[in-house]
């Protein structure tokens, strides 16, 4: 958990405890209406939709540090939930406007969670593009610099590293003995290494 993260939701749990406090609302006429809700009375919804939506806003903006844009989505998006599952509202376990800030946290916590899931995904696919970037980079450096070696030098090096071919088999293919392939191959390699280091600078 951020420490961001942390002190929003200081903030919104102090936001909701104090909104509570100050609602003068007739907690059996709330009660009442909450099962019509359930009945699937359509005005008794709107009722509490108007009596909470403000207290359920604020919790968000506390939770979001601020940020209005994500409190309003996690706002309609805890109404757009309750609405499916008003009917799994238990008052024995708490009042209608705790289980909406409930349902708050948890949605906060899904996009909280889902942001830093695409971040890293960034981060890494960031990287990674980079990464291919660079090996690809340093393998037309490779390629540029053996094309300027002289050819000699360059067959001997292709011969080697890009085919495969051990120094015996250099040997045996351009009718040269082992030594004097060896000393080719140690000249190619330092020249090589002059031309690329010249690249690199």
């Amino acid at each position: 958990m951020s420490v961001e993260w942390g002190m929003g939701y200081r903030k919104a749990i102090a936001i909701g405890e104090t909104t509570r406090e100050n609602e003068f609302m007739d907690i059996d006429f709330e009660a009442l209406t909450v099962v019509s809700a359930q009945r699937g009375d359509g005005q008794a919804w709107r009722n509490l939709f108007e009596w909470h939506f403000e207290a359920v806003y604020r919790y968000c903006l506390g939770l979001a540090c601020g940020r209005q844009d994500i409190a309003e989505e996690i706002a309609q998006q805890v109404f757009v939930t309750a609405a499916g599952r008003v009917n799994k509202f238990k008052p024995k376990k708490g009042t209608f406007r705790s289980w909406l800030l409930g349902i708050a946290k948890n949605r906060f916590m899904k996009l909280e969670s889902k942001e830093q899931r695409r971040k890293r995904y960034e981060t890494e696919f960031s990287t990674e593009s980079s990464e291919r970037e660079n090996r690809r980079s340093e393998e037309l450096l490779v390629y540029e610099a053996l094309a300027r070696l002289p050819v000699r030098c360059r067959l001997v090096l292709e011969a080697k590293y890009l085919e495969g071919l051990t120094v015996k088999e250099i040997a045996e293919t351009e009718g040269r003995t082992v030594k004097a392939t060896e000393s080719l191959l140690s000249r190619a390699r330092e020249k090589f290494a002059q031309v690329y280091k010249r690249m690199r600078d």
